[in-house]
């Protein structure tokens, strides 16, 4: 009998550990609430991740196979269940997190039975993409460029029957209120609206993918950060039906990968300026111009109104994502990490290095070399990606639909002067990015 352990990986389709630990005899999942992730989130994240293990559970049951849910750390739960139940060994999807990495080290070296890695949650995994001299990339193009020169990894399909030894205590899994709305859990779900966004969004998805209101996006982000839905099954279907449309979202999955892969070889980017001279910029330590972003306060109604959904609803599509975000650190210069913790918290598909990446981009702090100097025109970013004012009425109503700032919390010209001369000070210094983390080998 083979452990099946599932982590960010909710799923049974297109799954090399379940398929695998199933070519060699029966299987038992696991699922560990893990407390050093689980205690530092949000109370809508953690209702959200409880409902998709439900909804994982139901998968296994499904099929004749069962789901086992234990509480505490793998490095303790694993052995203790590998000693129980006789398992032969332990599959999992490798994951790549600086936490990830520093978890599954401690597990393996717990276990007195083999823990075995396999791919799965990216396209191409962490490491695997590099330039001929084996260096990391850090410029998403000539990254794309790179991995588009290997074949799309061709998804497996799901298991008709798991077949579980019986056991007596399958464990509890929580129920924690959220304080939002949740999608429908679960990959059958994910499966459902894959399919749908493929006949109908995808193939205008590079001419609608910036609308600030989100329609014209799969809205599939939730259950790829966890799992729920295989990005290798989506590219591949994705790349079947062609188009512009397929290419700008198979791009949009690469750039998932080359975050993954920046923060796997460069994990000083959790606390850090990707660029370490951006460390310098003169940060404001200011909680109440903080507390005024976060609470949607500070009359500028595209950022109010970004602001607004995100907190209401636990989304919001890109384009206003990078709008708050370079505005939060390029005009109030408040501290990059406080607005990424922000959304961490709120946002249900908060993916850890997608989510610093982005911060990182958006901030100019080194990231694929956005240049410093790019600074948002926050009217013309409603009026362009929101040209009906749909959106900000929405969100925004007492602005009418307006963009226009009125009564502003800052001097958006000054504020935007102020960043550019210290910003262009910083650029004249030579770039400080330390050198990579030596790739771990699994």
């Amino acid at each position: 009998m083979h452990l099946v352990w599932h982590r960010g990986d909710l799923r049974i389709h297109d799954h090399p550990a379940l398929t695998t630990a199933l070519s060699r005899g029966p299987v038992l999942g696991i699922v560990v609430l893990d407390e050093s992730i689980l205690s530092g989130t949000s109370a809508r994240r953690r209702a959200w991740f409880y409902a998709n293990v439900q909804a994982l559970r139901e998968s296994y049951r499904q099929r004749g196979g069962t789901l086992l849910v234990r509480k505490g750390t793998p490095w303790n739960v694993l052995p203790e269940l590998v000693a129980s139940t006789g398992a032969e060994a332990v599959h999992a999807l490798a994951s790549y997190t600086p936490y990830g990495l520093l978890r599954d080290q401690k597990t393996e070296a717990s276990l007195h039975r083999p823990l075995y890695w396999h791919p799965g949650c990216y396209l191409y995994e962490p490491g695997t993409v590099s330039k001929d001299d084996g260096t990391p990339y850090t410029v998403y193009t000539p990254f794309r460029k790179r991995a588009q020169k290997s074949p799309l990894p061709e998804p497996l399909p799901s298991p008709t029957k798991i077949e579980s030894p019986t056991t007596a205590e399958l464990g509890t899994i929580p129920e924690e209120a959220s304080d939002i709305p949740l999608p429908d859990a679960g990959e059958s779900k994910a499966l459902e609206l894959l399919e749908r966004f493929l006949n109908g969004g995808l193939a205008h998805y590079h001419l609608e993918r910036d609308g600030l209101d989100g329609s014209g996006v799969s809205r599939l982000s939730v259950y790829l950060t966890l799992g729920v839905l295989s990005p290798r099954l989506a590219a591949s279907l994705a790349a079947k039906r062609g188009g512009p449309g397929a290419e700008s979202w198979i791009r949009e999955l690469l750039w998932r990968d080359f975050m993954a892969d920046l923060l796997y070889h460069y994990p000083h980017m959790r606390t850090e300026a990707f660029d370490r001279r951006w460390n310098d910029l003169p940060w404001q330590n200011d909680p109440e111009l903080f507390e005024a972003w976060c609470r949607a306060k500070t009359g500028i109604p595209v950022i109010d109104a970004a602001m607004r959904e995100l907190k209401t609803t636990g989304w919001i599509s890109n384009r206003p994502r990078m709008i708050v975000a370079q505005f939060l650190v390029k005009h109030l210069l408040l501290p990059w990490q406080w607005g990424e913790k922000i959304f961490k918290e709120w946002l249900l598909d908060g993916d850890t290095a997608n989510n610093l990446g982005g911060w990182h981009w958006a901030g100019g702090l080194g990231v694929d070399a956005a240049p410093y100097f790019r600074v948002f025109n926050l009217v013309t970013q409603a009026t362009k990606h929101d040209p009906e004012g749909s959106w900000l009425r929405r969100w925004h109503p007492e602005s009418g639909g307006n963009p226009e700032p009125v009564s502003p919390l800052i001097d958006i010209a000054a504020a935007r002067a102020r960043y550019l001369e210290a910003a262009k000070q910083l650029s004249r210094r030579p770039s400080d990015l330390p050198a990579p983390r030596d790739p771990l080998r699994r």
